[in-house]
C-alpha cells in the first residue's frame, strides 16, 4: 500500500471511537468516504475505519476499566444530579450489557461512551469484545454503504416532483391516516 492515505481514515476512525476526542471529533465524514473509496474498488478506506473504530473502542474500554470507578465518584460527588443517570446506567448494562453495546453504534452519543461504561462496570472483556464488533459492523457499515451509494450516484432522497406525484395519487389515503391519527390522539387523551 504505497498510498499513506489510509492513515486519515484510521485516524478519523479511531479518535470518534476514542473517549474524550469523540465529544468533539465526528468520524461519519471517514465513513462516508471510506464507502465512497470503497466504490473505486480500494478496500483500504473500510478495512481501515474498521480498525480504527476497534483500536478506539478497546482503548476506550481499557481506560474506563482503569479510571471509571474514581471518575463516577468524583462525577458525583461534583454534580449530584448524576447520581440517577449512573445508577441507571449501571443497571441497564448489568440487566441487558451485551446488547446493549452491540446497539449502542447506533445511538449516537451513546456510542460515545458506551465502552468506557462497560470498562468502568466491569464487564467481562471478550463480552465486550465481541459485541463491540456486532455494533462496530452495523454502526460503520451503514455509512460506508450510505457513501458507496453515493458514489454510485445513487440518490438516497427523492427529488420534490416524485413526492409531489405520490402525494397527488395518494391524497385520499394521507388525508385518512391523517384524520385516524388526529382522532386516535383525542380518544387517547380524554382517557
Amino acid at each position: 500500500m504505497l498510498n499513506a492515505s489510509w492513515w486519515w481514515f484510521f485516524g478519523g476512525s479511531f479518535l470518534d471511537a476514542l473517549i474524550g476526542p469523540n465529544l468533539f471529533f465526528p468520524g461519519e465524514p471517514f465513513l462516508l468516504a471510506a464507502g465512497y473509496l470503497l466504490s473505486s474498488g480500494a478496500m483500504y478506506g473500510v478495512i481501515s475505519v474498521l480498525l480504527g473504530g476497534l483500536i478506539g473502542d478497546q482503548l476506550s474500554y481499557f481506560i474506563g476499566r482503569r479510571y471509571g470507578v474514581n471518575g463516577r465518584r468524583w462525577l458525583c460527588h461534583r454534580v449530584p444530579k448524576t447520581r440517577r443517570p449512573i445508577a441507571r446506567a449501571r443497571l441497564v448494562l448489568r440487566k441487558r450489557g451485551p446488547l446493549v453495546v452491540a446497539i449502542a453504534r447506533l445511538l449516537g452519543p451513546v456510542a460515545w461512551i458506551m465502552p468506557f461504561l462497560a470498562g468502568s462496570y466491569a464487564l467481562p472483556w471478550m463480552t465486550f469484545t465481541a459485541y463491540s464488533l456486532i455494533g462496530l459492523f452495523i454502526g460503520v457499515g451503514q455509512f460506508v454503504f450510505a457513501g458507496y451509494l453515493l458514489a454510485q450516484g445513487i440518490e438516497l432522497m427523492p427529488d420534490l416532483a416524485t413526492i409531489s406525484l405520490f402525494l397527488k395519487e395518494h391524497s385520499l389515503l394521507v388525508v385518512a391516516i391523517f384524520i385516524a391519527s388526529v382522532i386516535s390522539l383525542m380518544l387517547y387523551r380524554t382517557k
